[in-house]
């Protein structure tokens, strides 16, 4: 085998990325650390890491000279959406260097993603139906069922440990290093006491909205579960690159062209601090455009359940998108997502997909699974001793292979991403 050395960039708040570099390097691979923040630092610890404390204008040059000084062959990075990630995405992909994404699993629950070169509208899975039941031929069922317990207690531990350091030091240590995150983490963390404290008051009016919703006729219920807007799907993957306004968009096609009996649920999303004002924002947005009576937002209940009650789904990438179609119901997914195949979403306009809403295809589904299964998907998770176990040993047997399970012939470019739905949503000339 080929001498490979491994850099590592940001990861999960979480011991996994030390853990992952333990598993290779006992495989006699050379891993090196780039920390930004002491963060990064708390959870590499009390292994060596080099620092990059300059200017994010500097990083681009500093890393091209760090992965020639130290023949980096590979890299591994949670996500391509932050900023320094983007940059070290592009530069690994111009020179050669082996560029590998970790996030969350597309499968639910229990897996994680390790993918090359990018996500989404990045991503080199491939979007024809032919090219997806190819990479399906001969692969096992995909696993369902939760394998590993999860506990929130322990992911907002973990972020504390993240952030604490960030706040209380980061002014002397890494003064120019800006968090990835929209918000201050202390904004982040008044906005979820404030969700602490309103728990009772905010579960009744999730009941009363998912009641309303639910009184239109079993034909006409959609439903649009939110993503954060601050999340990098949205930034860099979707129409505009911003939730608030695609979400007037979809209320403002909803207003006129879906059958008049029909209603329209917005969902917030679990792990919304409370900060995003989706409630005034969809409230104004309803009644500009005179359905204050069919627009509905709720913030909680069963996804599930919302679902399986639905007659169309509207997404922007949101792997809820992935659940839909298990489901059976119809998607039209607004953004870039690796789902977005002809046979499984709606590929016609938004306003006709108000009254026209064809079924996926369950066989091109069960395909799509085995195919991300086999080639783009590890089970495992990042927090939590048995998630991370199986996830450190499914991963590093995953970043040693030398054959690519997707070839670079898939490899798309990292330019802006053409949406097709955006001509529609802002009406551009």
């Amino acid at each position: 085998m080929l001498a490979r050395t491994f850099l590592f960039l940001q990861g999960p708040a979480s011991p996994f990325l030390r853990r992952l570099a333990n598993a290779l390097e006992a495989q006699g691979v050379v891993v090196r650390r780039i920390n930004f923040s002491l963060g990064d630092a708390v959870f590499w610890w009390p292994k060596q890491g080099d620092w990059f404390g300059k200017r994010p204008e500097h990083w681009r040059g500093f890393l091209s000279d760090y992965l020639r000084a130290h023949g980096i062959t590979d890299m591994v990075m949670l996500g391509d959406g932050r900023p320094l990630h983007a940059v070290a995405a592009e530069l690994g992909m111009e020179t050669g260097v082996r560029v590998h994404i970790l996030e969350h699993g597309y499968l639910r629950p229990d897996w994680l993603t390790v993918e090359p070169d990018g996500m989404s509208a990045h991503s080199r899975f491939p979007r024809d139906p032919e090219a997806i039941r190819g990479l399906a031929a001969g692969q096992p069922p995909v696993e369902t069922g939760r394998l590993f317990r999860s506990s929130f207690l322990t992911y907002a531990l973990y972020d504390l440990a993240y952030h604490i350091p960030n706040v209380a030091l980061g002014w002397l240590v890494h003064r120019h290093y800006r968090t990835h995150g929209p918000v201050h983490p202390a904004v982040e963390y008044f906005g979820w006491i404030g969700k602490g404290l309103t728990v009772r008051r905010r579960r009744l009016r999730a009941q009363e909205a998912i009641a309303g919703w639910s009184s239109a006729p079993a034909g006409s219920r959609f439903l649009f579960p939110l993503q954060l807007p601050g999340d990098y799907q949205i930034l860099r993957h979707a129409p505009g690159g911003e939730l608030y306004s695609i979400v007037d968009a979809v209320i403002q096609s909803f207003s006129r062209h879906a059958p008049p009996d029909a209603k329209l649920l917005f969902k917030i999303h679990p792990i919304d601090n409370g900060l995003s004002g989706w409630s005034p924002r969809i409230t104004r947005a309803a009644e500009r455009n005179r359905v204050s009576g069919r627009v509905f937002l709720a913030d909680g209940g069963d996804t599930d359940r919302l679902i399986d009650q639905a007659a169309g789904v509207v997404v922007v990438n949101s792997t809820v998108g992935l659940t839909a179609l298990a489901a059976g119901k119809p998607v039209i997914a607004l953004g870039a997502a690796i789902y977005d195949v002809p046979g499984l979403t709606y590929q016609e306009s938004l306003a006709a997909f108000w009254s026209a809403k064809p079924s996926p295809d369950a066989a091109l589904f069960d395909a799509f699974n085995r195919a991300i299964a086999a080639t783009i998907q590890v089970r495992g998770g990042f927090i939590g001793r048995a998630a991370i176990k199986a996830g450190v040993q499914h991963v590093a047997e995953r970043l040693l292979e030398t054959d690519d399970r997707l070839p670079e012939s898939l490899r798309k470019p990292r330019t802006s991403p053409v949406f097709r739905y955006e001509r529609e949503l802002f009406n551009l000339d």
